[in-house]
């Protein structure tokens, strides 16, 4: 995992700004002619404030939409709240993010605020990686219940996404993420504080990289898993859903946008990480740009999926239940009240039956009689019984 909220390096921000910002100085607070840094930093900054002025949009939006998730039940409210948190933090981060750009391409500023800007940057980045994708699964939870609605068809078939067991091992990644997240960012903490400070000596240095490296492969994993767990999840509850004959616009939202940018998010943290570990040459502040822009793409997405799941949030129909609802209600539908099947022809006086003659129906074929419901039978070969009125 690559750590770009402020300078780009995983190394110590101290040892990795300096020459990057030229002159000028830092008290001008935002993007002006003092500001003597180059174009690509510069660019740097504007998509940070673009990413936070946008996200911070969707959070609102969030906010703004629970209240019109009225019909679902009230649980389904949850998921929605926790996704307005996690796109405010990100949006923070953004903003935080471009602060300490700011900070860091300039002179004069406070190292000590700086690292502690950073170190806040590095709070709401562990919030995202670890909160933002249990917001996706948390939806495919609540839509697992709905799934095998027709039970009174066929019997229970609740998905299996809806089980305890995926939810306890949903849940236990979004701990197991953020523990190593907030151990990631401790250690960075701790490492630039005693850079700064000159406590740092070689043995801490090594054993520093070694901790670092570590925590990066692990969360790495982890993001991977949970990209991977995200995708199996919605595509199996969309297989069940459509097997069960269920229309479920929330799923399909989910599967058509987020998905894809779920997968390009986790396929561009590992191929940045093992880009930087395998290059020791490359330009930092094309690469930063470059991240910058592919993961605020792939957030503004993710949440923009979210978004749009809103105002589907309610119970999915599915046709084993209008079919129940029908038979229950005397051919009628709850929902529209109009009959699915159309009623039998009904008679004031019941006709009289009626008898083919023999000359017409063919040689060795048996009579057809009209009963008194209007409909045709075909009688039997033999004789028939006496009680059924047969005419010859």
């Amino acid at each position: 995992m690559v750590h770009i909220a402020a300078d780009g390096a995983p190394t110590s921000p101290i040892l990795a700004k300096g020459g990057r910002g030229g002159g000028g100085h830092s008290s001008g607070g935002g993007v002006s002619d003092s500001w003597n840094a180059p174009p690509l930093v510069k660019t740097i900054f504007a998509f940070q404030l673009i990413w936070f002025i946008l996200i911070l949009v969707q959070s609102l939006q969030i906010f703004k939409g629970i209240k019109f998730v009225g019909k679902s039940p009230r649980s389904s409210k949850a998921p929605y709240i926790l996704g307005a948190f996690v796109a405010l933090c990100v949006s923070i981060y953004y903003l935080l993010g471009a602060i300490n750009t700011r900070m860091a391409s300039g002179t004069g500023y406070d190292i000590q605020a700086y690292l502690n800007l950073l170190a806040a940057t590095g709070f709401m980045f562990d919030i995202d990686i670890s909160f933002r994708p249990i917001v996706i699964l948390w939806l495919c939870h609540l839509r697992g219940v709905f799934t095998g609605a027709g039970a009174d068809v066929k019997g229970d078939k609740r998905s299996f996404v809806a089980s305890t067991w995926k939810k306890i091992l949903d849940w236990s990644l979004v701990i197991i993420v953020l523990a190593l997240g907030v151990a990631y960012s401790s250690l960075a903490a701790w490492y630039n504080n005693a850079a700064y400070n000159g406590d740092l000596t070689s043995t801490q240095s090594r054993s520093y990289k070694a901790t670092f490296n570590g925590l990066n492969r692990s969360l790495e994993a982890f993001i991977a898993i949970f990209a991977i767990n995200i995708v199996v999840t919605l595509i199996c509850l969309k297989v069940a859903q459509k097997r069960e004959r269920i229309a479920d616009k929330v799923v399909t939202r989910l599967l058509a946008i987020c998905v894809p940018f779920v997968v390009i998010d986790a396929v561009e943290t590992i191929a940045a990480e093992i880009f930087a570990s395998t290059q020791e040459d490359y330009d930092l502040v094309n690469f930063r740009l470059a991240l910058v822009i592919i993961e605020g793409t792939c957030r503004f997405m993710i949440f923009a999926g979210i978004i749009a799941s809103m105002k589907f949030s309610s119970a999915p129909q599915s046709a084993h239940q209008n079919e129940y609802s029908a038979v229950s209600s005397g051919g009628y539908s709850i929902n529209s009240q109009q009959p699915l099947y159309p009623a039998a022809p009904a008679y004031q006086t019941p006709p009289p039956p009626m008898t083919i003659p023999p000359q017409q129906q063919g040689w060795g074929a048996p009579p057809m009689v009209q009963q008194q419901q209007g409909y045709l039978y075909q009688a039997p070969y033999g004789p028939p019984p006496a009680n059924q009125g047969w005419q010859r």
